[in-house]
């Protein structure tokens, strides 16, 4: 008796997991023929407007240079520097653009998150493209614009 169920739960579970296996082929065919479609960013640019009506037009071709270094290695100093030119913007800092890129290179490495994402169309444009429209936003509402932009 106990072999006849074992030999009857090894047959349901031989077809359930091809039943299954079918399923995943049938998903990924369906998911090859939408990955032709990229999503793009709408705006290639984003428009500001301070307390004087004067635009400050933000895009991602401004050359931009990010400060980085350890706790207690000048960076503050350098950034309080620099942000005393007329010219340059800094502001202070925001520390939630290294934890962002942390979050996205986190989701590069680790492959199931890497295969849920692409089966979902969140390719690495996709991602790409969200880090860049999202980075930009932050460096353009955070604190006043140079006389430059």
């Amino acid at each position: 008796m106990r072999r006849v169920l074992l030999v009857l739960g090894s047959v349901v579970a031989l077809m359930v997991t091809l039943h299954l296996g079918q399923q995943v082929l049938e998903c990924q065919e369906v998911l090859s023929k939408r990955r032709h479609r990229m999503m793009r960013p709408e705006n290639e640019e984003l428009v500001m407007v301070d307390s004087n009506h004067v635009e400050y037009r933000y895009s991602k071709e401004m050359p931009l240079i990010f400060i980085g270094g350890v706790p207690r290695s000048g960076t503050t100093l350098m950034r309080a520097m620099l942000d005393a030119h007329p010219e340059v913007r800094c502001g202070e800092e925001t520390r939630i653009i290294p934890r962002v890129l942390a979050m996205r290179q986190a989701w590069s490495k680790s492959g199931r998150e890497k295969m849920r994402l692409d089966e979902a169309g969140v390719t690495d444009q996709v991602l790409d493209a969200a880090m860049q429209a999202f980075i930009l936003e932050v460096i353009a509402k955070h604190g006043e614009p140079a006389s430059s932009c």
